[in-house]
């Protein structure tokens, strides 16, 4: 009897409809600047659309501390040495530090703590990497008439080299969106101030105040347009952890990707001296996976999330003290090489990670037979994938992404790897408007809106994106493994799935007209949201039966 009310709980609880949840979360949401782990809420006990994790501590895991568990981030380079994650640093015992030798003869040298792909024998490294319509043209150049517009190839290459020509375009709106971002940032911050300070002489307010102030203004059709933009401006910058030297690093980083990363005369690989088109041109890279984590901060927020001391009463909490996080350098600013990431999939499940992290994608691929090749190999291996699905606001159905494991026609080529789409916390819009979607290519939703996380600049920030959506899964399947280690990659999958929370509401669809609405389940295979309580009840439900 045991076993079926448990199993009925997690069915029980996991359907809200829109007439249950339309008002469910009115006093958070005008609370929710104040709290920084809405994703770990609960939808019934906290009236927030979170993961359930403060719940599943609290009622399921207690004090239990499972078994180690070692999650690879593949992304940028990594502050290794932040307050919050120190302590979850994968650590090689079997490598001695800075002795130039390859001690455990997993063909890296030193790779005490990851491996950086960026980099070469010298210890320098790629902060800009090229685009990858770049990298398409380059390959193709003799293939392609630019006076024609034909492409003298094979259907497969003539594919590729259309879906680079689309990418190409997105690129230059994307850089020039960039500028027109920088300098508005740049005018307007000065001014907002300046504004600000004629409520507040002082200078003395903080986020509360500045909300009092937005709700006020935004209700009063007399007031000054540009006095609302700036108090709007203000208030996002408080809720989001924003300074004038983040602007000035935004710029800059802008400014860098203008002239390396969408300039066609670029070439990064120029640093490692690698031939990128031969996958077994092996001989590149480092072990300094931290060296420019603040230039290239990626990576350092979405280990937070997944991994953030929960005892040291500092920053944010992560999923679990027993995970270890495992950083693996493969993009900077630009787009990631399919050679990189193919070979950096392998690096993780050779050295031991049970679960794997990519937030990146881009939607054209040179060469993703590689990437495919190497998450077989992990399925083999019996290693889970959790990928990020992109922040275009795109059908991922009619529009592939890069890196997956399905083709065009939807079809599964492995059982390891979830693709993993974006909410926010507040109704009736729930579904951010920026997140990819699709009923056959996008297996479940987490929370990625105004997350609280960690950073190599300034210790702590405020982000969003379908990247922090990945690692909030792979946090719960990481949990998964902790504590339920005889499940395979494919049951892991399967529960994260099956245990997600459906909403029975109507959202509007991303990058479509304003009224365009579906129903959420029909935009994600599972047709719900992910959630660390319910998985962990079905894992045990499952873990009996074996």
């Amino acid at each position: 009897m045991k076993r079926i009310f448990l199993l009925f709980l997690v069915l029980n609880f996991s359907h809200y409809t829109f007439a249950q949840i339309k008002n469910v979360n009115k006093k958070f949401s005008k609370f929710y600047t104040y709290i920084n782990h809405w994703q770990h809420l609960d939808i019934v006990q906290d009236t927030v659309p979170g993961v359930s994790l403060d719940k599943a501590y609290k009622k399921l895991i207690k004090k239990r501390k499972g078994n180690q568990v070692i999650v690879a981030v593949i992304d940028s380079q990594m502050d290794i040495n932040h307050e919050d994650l120190k302590q979850a640093i994968w650590i090689n015992k079997n490598e001695i530090p800075n002795n130039g030798i390859d001690d455990d003869n997993n063909g890296y040298i030193d790779d005490v703590n990851g491996w950086n792909f960026l980099g070469n024998k010298n210890g320098d490294n790629i902060i800009f990497t090229n685009t990858e319509s770049d990298r398409i043209f380059k390959k193709f150049k003799s293939k392609y008439n630019l006076t024609t517009k034909k492409f003298n190839g094979n259907k497969s290459d003539s594919l590729t080299y259309s879906k680079a020509l689309i990418e190409h375009e997105y690129d230059l709106s994307y850089i020039k969106s960039l500028e027109e971002t920088s300098v508005f940032f740049q005018t307007t911050f000065p001014k907002a101030k300046k504004t600000i300070l004629k409520f507040f002489p002082n200078g003395n307010y903080n986020l509360k105040k500045i909300d009092s102030l937005y709700q006020k203004y935004k209700l009063n059709d007399n007031a000054d347009d540009e006095t609302k933009q700036h108090i709007y401006f203000i208030r996002d910058v408080l809720k989001l952890n924003l300074s004038q030297e983040w602007f000035d690093n935004y710029e800059m980083c802008f400014k860098g990707q203008k002239e390396n990363t969408y300039n066609p005369n670029y070439y990064d690989r120029k640093l490692i001296g690698d031939n990128d088109d031969d996958l077994n041109d092996k001989n590149y890279g480092n072990g300094n996976v931290s060296k420019y984590a603040k230039e290239t901060w990626h990576a350092t927020q979405v280990a937070g999330i997944i991994a953030a001391n929960r005892e040291n009463e500092i920053g944010i909490k992560g999923f679990g003290n027993q995970i270890k996080i495992m950083p693996i350098t493969v993009f900077g600013f630009g787009y990631q090489n399919d050679k990189d990431v193919a070979l950096a999939i392998r690096y993780a499940v050779d050295n031991g990670a049970n679960v794997v992290n990519m937030s990146f994608y881009k939607t054209s691929s040179l060469h993703n037979d590689w990437v495919i090749d190497a998450l077989k190999y992990g399925e083999q291996k019996g290693v889970l994938f959790v990928i990020a699905a992109g922040n275009d606001g795109i059908d991922s159905d009619k529009t592939l992404t890069y890196p997956n494991d399905y083709t065009e026609l939807g079809k599964e080529l492995c059982n390891n790897v979830v693709n993993v789409s974006g909410i926010g916390y507040t109704f009736p819009e729930f579904i951010t408007s920026w997140t990819n979607y699709g009923k056959l290519s996008i297996d479940v939703f987490a929370p990625c809106e105004d997350l609280y996380t960690t950073d190599a600049s300034f210790g702590y920030v405020t982000n969003s994106g379908t990247s922090l959506s990945a690692a909030i899964t792979s946090g719960i399947a990481a949990l998964i493994c902790s504590h339920y280690p005889k499940l395979t990659p494919a049951q892991i999958k399967q529960i994260l799935l099956d245990s997600s929370v459906k909403y029975d509401l109507d959202v509007q669809v991303p990058g479509e007209k304003e009224g365009t609405l579906r129903p959420f389940k029909e935009l994600s295979k599972s047709g719900g949201v992910v959630n660390a309580y319910n998985a962990l009840l079905m894992a045990e439900e499952i873990s009996k039966k074996k």
